[in-house]
C-alpha cells in the first residue's frame, strides 16, 4: 500500500484496485510459464481480496439505497470460476479458456461497478464515510496473506476470505 492510499476514499481505493485487477488480467494473459502461474496467484489474490471487501464493507452500507444483488451474482460467479482456474494447470488451453472469460466478465463486472454503484456511494455517502469505508477496505486487503506459499496453497481463496472477514470484522467492532 502507498503512503498515499492513506487518504483515499472508498471509490477511489476501489477503482485503483480495478486498475490493478486489469492490469493483472493484461500480465496473466501475456505469461508463460512459472511466470504467468505466479502472476495468475498475485491475481487471484487481488481479486479475491477485493471482492470479498466489497461484500464484507461497502455492499452492506449500500443495500438500503442500492439493489446490489446483481453484482453480488457477478461476484459470486468470479469466485466460481476463480476456484476452477485454481485446479487448472496455468500452461493449459483449458485455462487460457476458462481465464478468458473470466478476463471478460470480471471487466464487465468492474465496468458496472464503476458505472451503477459507485456514483451512487459517491452521491449518498458523505466523504466521511467514504473515507471510513475506504480505511476498512485497506484493512481487509492488509490482512490478506501475501507470501506465495500462503497465496499457492489449496484452499487459498477460502483462507484468504475468512481472513478478509476477520479483519472487517475487528475494524467495524472497534469503531
Amino acid at each position: 500500500m502507498a503512503a498515499h492510499d492513506l487518504d483515499l476514499e472508498a471509490v477511489d481505493f476501489l477503482l485503483n484496485q480495478h486498475a490493478q485487477i486489469r492490469a493483472g488480467l493484461r500480465e496473466v494473459a501475456s505469461a508463460h510459464g512459472p511466470a504467468k502461474a505466479a502472476a495468475f496467484a498475485d491475481l487471484r489474490r487481488l481479486i479475491t481480496v477485493h471482492e470479498t471487501a466489497e461484500q464484507e464493507v461497502l455492499h452492506p452500507r449500500m443495500r438500503s439505497v442500492l439493489d446490489v444483488t446483481s453484482l453480488l451474482g457477478q461476484e459470486k460467479h468470479g469466485t466460481e470460476l476463480l476456484a476452477e482456474l485454481d485446479r487448472l494447470d496455468p500452461a493449459s488451453s483449458e485455462f487460457d479458456s476458462r481465464f478468458t472469460r473470466l478476463a471478460v466478465e470480471i471487466i464487465a463486472h468492474a465496468d458496472h461497478e464503476e458505472i451503477e454503484e459507485f456514483p451512487v456511494v459517491r452521491e449518498r455517502l458523505d466523504l466521511d464515510e467514504r473515507i471510513r469505508l475506504g480505511h476498512a477496505l485497506r484493512l481487509a486487503e492488509a490482512a490478506a496473506p501475501r507470501h506465495p506459499q500462503s497465496a499457492e496453497a489449496p484452499g487459498a481463496v477460502a483462507a484468504i476470505v475468512e481472513r478478509v472477514r476477520e479483519a472487517v470484522r475487528g475494524a467495524f467492532s472497534h469503531g
